[in-house]
């Protein structure tokens, strides 16, 4: 019996230690023997060589997203529930009501908001709002001078009760409207910095050609700071929605909250002021900053803009199926109003407007354009022709009348 147990033992003592020998191999075999080397994992994937130096020459959004990033202000709009204000809803064309998304948590995305039609009302049905129901709303501005003076859209302002102006880098002050536009839907606005404020420079969006890039920068649905990039898509367009008829048309992604906000080139250089947008396309559209510097001085002087006026319907002589005698280019006058300075000059219906204060015209828009940037009373000298001859005609420019504009 005892050579039995004594050979089973034995045996027990050699399984033990096979055991043993196995899990110790079995250890050093995970742990190294058979382990990936880290050349045979980084055969798993290729691993870039960042920018070559000729990607490193292509223009970059970056830094100036980072540069001018101070220069934009987040703007808050608190207003009446009868307020026609458009604010945070970009006016849109056509066929289309402004977004308008006043919410009661401001430049929180996705809070409670009231979507009002483009009269400003609420939808027929809606239970009625209390008298001092207040609607905030929200936009984007740009800053244009070191002591405060911002540049914004007349439709982010309008009939405002307060407005205030978050800085990025931190601060919030209250802003007084110094003057509004509503043709160029532009306004200037102005608040009391504690120290100099950082500059956006203004560029010249008469250079800028389609087909170039652009930068629009501004707080979209409550999304600060949001940068959004394409290009110039084209020039002087114009919009069933709007009497001006220039606007920048651009593919940068343009949305609600983004009104008033700057459109930079890859100067860094202010060449718009994101204003309208059609809705579920990608055209979005820019008031040129060369219109901004001819009506702020008005804004700041005057709080408004008093424009020339002649008080006629034109057409271009581009757009017409057949073209007049003695003139291939042109304004041509479709309809002269009665009681305006057009009448009173003996301007008639046909003649074509070809020179206007020794300026050639070419188009209609060129016309409106030199009209409108005439002081009142000033006395000019048109070039027409009338029956295939050319002959000049003096004309004391009138002050355009508020239903004009």
């Amino acid at each position: 019996m005892s050579s039995v147990f004594g050979g089973r033992g034995n045996l027990v003592v050699i399984a033990i230690a096979g055991a043993l020998f196995f899990a110790a191999l079995g250890f050093f075999v995970a742990s190294g023997i058979d382990r990936p080397s880290v050349s045979k994992a980084e055969a798993l994937w290729t691993n870039g060589s960042g920018l070559s130096p000729e990607q490193k020459a292509i223009p970059s959004f970056a830094p100036i997203a980072e540069r001018m990033r101070p220069t934009v202000v987040h703007i808050v709009v608190v207003g009446k529930a009868g307020s026609t204000s458009s604010t945070d809803g970009l006016p849109q064309s056509p066929g289309t009501t402004p977004d308008t998304t006043p919410d009661t948590t401001p430049g929180s995305p996705g809070g409670t908001t009231t979507t009002l039609p483009d009269n400003g009302q609420l939808p027929q049905g809606h239970p009625s709002l209390p008298p001092d129901y207040q609607l905030t709303s929200e936009g984007s501005g740009v800053i244009i001078t070191a002591d405060g003076y911002i540049l914004t859209n007349r439709h982010v302002i309008d009939q405002a009760e307060k407005v205030t102006v978050d800085l990025s880098g931190g601060g919030s002050f209250p802003a007084k409207v110094i003057g509004s536009d509503a043709r160029d839907d532009l306004a200037l606005i102005k608040i009391e910095p504690k120290s100099p404020l950082p500059v956006a420079p203004l560029g010249d969006s008469d250079a800028v050609r389609p087909g170039e890039w652009v930068m629009a920068l501004g707080n979209p649905y409550g999304f600060e700071y949001s940068v959004t990039v394409g290009v110039v898509s084209g020039k002087g367009r114009s919009l069933p929605s709007s009497t001006f008829g220039d606007f920048i048309q651009t593919d940068a992604a343009i949305y609600p909250g983004n009104s008033g906000g700057p459109l930079f080139d890859l100067a860094g250089e202010v060449v718009g002021i994101n204003s309208q947008v059609i809705p579920d396309t990608n055209l979005g559209f820019a008031v040129p900053i060369n219109s901004a510097k001819e009506i702020l001085p008005q804004l700041l002087q005057k709080g408004k803009v008093i424009r020339g006026y002649l008080g006629v319907s034109i057409g271009s002589v581009s757009d017409m199926p057949e073209k007049p005698a003695g003139a291939d280019a042109g304004a041509v006058i479709m309809e002269v109003y009665d009681g305006t300075p057009a009448k009173a000059a003996g301007l008639e219906v046909g003649d074509v407007v070809v020179v206007y204060d020794g300026k050639a015209v070419r188009t209609s828009s060129e016309l409106t354009a030199l009209v409108t940037a005439t002081s009142p009373g000033a006395r000019v000298t048109m070039q027409i022709v009338r029956d295939g001859k050319q002959q000049d005609v003096q004309v004391v420019v009138g002050t355009m009348p508020a239903s004009w504009e």
